[in-house]
């Protein structure tokens, strides 16, 4: 089916198979960044107009538009999905045991062009990184930029998880500075599903009211 995205118009061509049916469905524009709803009915399916999302510049380039290129197709729109950019063998395997515990839909990259164009196809709710992530290609550097070049409308949905082998697990000053939710050292990743549950009831508190404001001004779907 052909869709349109409501606030540039790009046109794009999605397999039927991709889209759920009988449900609500979404997806983010990979040119300007704005969320297209997509609703299946009888009649087949049909984008619907939603709000439009500032967008701010990035020196990132945006792919010519691909599904096939797209991590995961479409999602139920209450799909939870997690981004894992980690090298070290056992925190990898310690990250992919607790995002399937807490049914996340996981992309799990070994390099940072393909968590870069994952990012550019799709807004992920966990990110998961270490330090040394891709280091001949400074693969850690470039994710944190791309994330702190997105709009604050996308950027605050989503939750960050620095593993360090140098800084302490819930420092919330190294976190502040190094602009991610929290810090888990690779020592304590035994701990990464507690420290992670913590970390998303905080940020979701954290944002409450304002997303309830932005809900009642018809600024958020």
């Amino acid at each position: 089916m052909e869709i349109a995205c409501t606030h540039c118009n790009t046109q794009f061509n999605i397999p039927d198979e991709k889209i759920p049916k009988g449900r609500k469905a979404s997806m983010l524009c990979p040119k300007c960044k704005q969320r297209i709803h997509i609703v299946t009915g009888e009649e087949g399916a049909h984008n619907v107009e939603a709000p439009p999302v500032p967008t701010q510049r990035q020196e990132h380039d945006t792919p010519v538009y691909n599904a096939a290129d797209r991590p995961f197709g479409i999602l139920d729109q209450n799909a939870r999905t997690a981004l894992l950019c980690i090298t070290y063998p056992h925190a990898n395997d310690m990250a992919l045991k607790v995002m399937n515990s807490m049914q996340y839909h996981i992309m799990n990259v070994d390099d940072v062009q393909t968590a870069l164009k994952s990012m550019t196809y799709h807004l992920f709710n966990i990110v998961i990184l270490d330090e040394d992530f891709d280091i001949n290609r400074r693969g850690c550097r470039h994710i944190m930029e791309y994330l702190n070049e997105l709009d604050m409308m996308s950027r605050r949905k989503i939750v960050v998880l620095l593993i360090s082998k140098n800084m302490h697990t819930m420092d919330n000053m190294a976190a502040f500075h190094a602009s991610v939710n929290q810090i888990i050292n690779y020592k304590q990743v035994n701990s990464m599903e507690s420290l992670l549950q913590r970390t998303i009831i905080e940020h979701d508190q954290f944002y409450t009211v304002y997303n309830e404001t932005l809900k009642k001004l018809g600024k958020m779907a």
